[in-house]
C-alpha cells in the first residue's frame, strides 16, 4: 500500500502573513529533521521548500483547504509561506512511509 504513512512526531502550525516568512522543518520521531512532510492548510496560501533565506511568491505551491500535499524535503531546512488574500493557518507534519 503506497499511500500508507505514519505520524510519529508532532508538527508545527503556522499562520501566514502578507509578507513571505519561513518556518523550520520539524524533526521526525528520531530527533532528526524530517525527510518527508505533509502540508495542509485551512485557507489558501502559498508554500515553497527551501532554506532560512528562502522567500515565497504567488508562483509557488498553492495550498488550498481540503487538500494535503506530501513533499520530500531531504535537501531543505525550511518552508517559506505567504498568504493568498487573508491570513491562513497551515500545518507541517513529519511523516514516514
Amino acid at each position: 500500500m503506497d499511500d500508507v504513512f505514519a505520524v510519529n512526531a508532532a508538527g508545527v502550525q503556522v499562520t501566514t502573513g502578507v509578507a513571505s516568512a519561513v518556518v523550520a522543518i520539524p524533526n521526525d520521531a528520531s530527533g532528526n529533521r524530517a525527510r518527508r512532510v505533509r502540508l495542509q492548510a485551512l485557507a489558501n496560501c502559498y508554500v515553497r521548500p527551501g532554506f532560512s533565506t528562502s522567500t515565497c511568491s504567488s508562483g509557488d505551491i498553492l495550498l488550498s483547504p481540503n487538500e494535503a500535499v506530501f513533499l520530500d524535503v531531504r535537501q531543505f531546512t525550511h518552508i517559506a509561506h505567504l498568504q493568498e488574500t487573508a491570513a491562513a493557518k497551515f500545518n507541517v507534519t513529519p511523516v514516514e512511509f
